[in-house]
């Protein structure tokens, strides 16, 4: 029985404590957050398929973190640097 509890708040644990992946807008305002990779990490140039996503965009990965909700203000930030782009053309 104790080794059942072990295992349980083994598995608690490393789900509390993952890997955070979180993609920045140049502003440096979060845009996206998760514990799964947003872009194919065995690519030649994350920072091309970061720029996909956002713009001049940065990605930050934390490991060992407390807690990373989800968030994906992703859409939301590219409409609104297309029109600060437009409106600086």
């Amino acid at each position: 029985m104790k080794a059942i509890f072990a295992i349980m708040a083994l598995s608690v644990s490393t789900t509390a404590f993952a890997t955070c992946y979180q993609i920045y807008a140049p502003s440096n305002e979060l845009v996206w957050q998760g514990t799964s990779a947003p872009v194919p990490m065995d690519t030649a140039s994350l920072d091309k398929e970061v720029q996909k996503m956002v713009p001049k965009g940065h990605m930050v990965i934390i490991s060992n973190t407390t807690p990373c909700p989800a968030v994906d203000l992703t859409k939301r930030t590219t409409l609104r640097q297309k029109v600060e782009a437009m409106k600086n053309d």
